[in-house]
């Protein structure tokens, strides 16, 4: 019989205080990245409403706050429902992603991109999970991009590439396919 446990977290908690001191010891641990200096990531989520802004400093500097930033590079927003579905332990990999490496491909690829994804990641109790991520303000062009949760874990992971699932059909994209292409770069490590 597997066992399973529940872990209860308040969302701002989440938000404010575990995933900052989870970056912090991420960059401490990944150390100075002469390739970023000089840049300045903004990032701001909505979960539901309730809204968190990050900036990142030359790759090292992390800062954190309630409410929006103005012109964000990204603004990712996704409901409290599909908040617990990824807080499963089994796709913390995917709460977490923005304490893998930031790279200056990386870092290029979020301040140039215009556009919206939209990802609706199938959960293993057949329902859907949406995330929609809006680059630099842009509500256009438009994809959608389709795929499961065991798939997503594994492009988080590094263990798949986004293309190799487009092109095996484990992963349907409608609207602009050039502008979901664009997106590549962001999952690979």
């Amino acid at each position: 019989m597997e066992q399973t446990f529940t872990i209860t977290v308040n969302v701002q908690e989440l938000f404010m205080e575990f995933i900052p001191k989870l970056a912090g010891q991420y960059i401490q641990m990944r150390g100075d990245q002469e390739e970023l200096k000089g840049t300045e990531l903004k990032i701001t989520l909505d979960i539901s409403g309730s809204v968190y802004s990050y900036i990142i400093q030359d790759g090292v500097g992390f800062s954190v706050r309630e409410g929006a930033v103005d012109n964000p590079h990204v603004r990712i927003a996704f409901s409290l429902d599909t908040l617990s579905k990824m807080a499963d332990m089994k796709n913390i990999d995917m709460l977490i992603a923005m304490q893998k490496q930031l790279t200056r491909k990386k870092f290029d690829v979020l301040t140039a991109l215009s556009g919206k994804g939209v990802f609706q990641i199938k959960n293993a109790d057949d329902t859907v999970s949406e995330i929609t991520a809006i680059f630099n303000g842009a509500e256009k062009p438009i994809a959608v991009l389709r795929l499961s949760m065991q798939d997503a874990n594994m492009i988080s992971g590094g263990k798949e590439s986004p293309i190799n699932l487009f092109m095996s059909g484990k992963m349907k994209i409608e609207g602009d396919i050039a502008f979901a292409m664009k997106l590549q770069p962001l999952f690979v490590a």
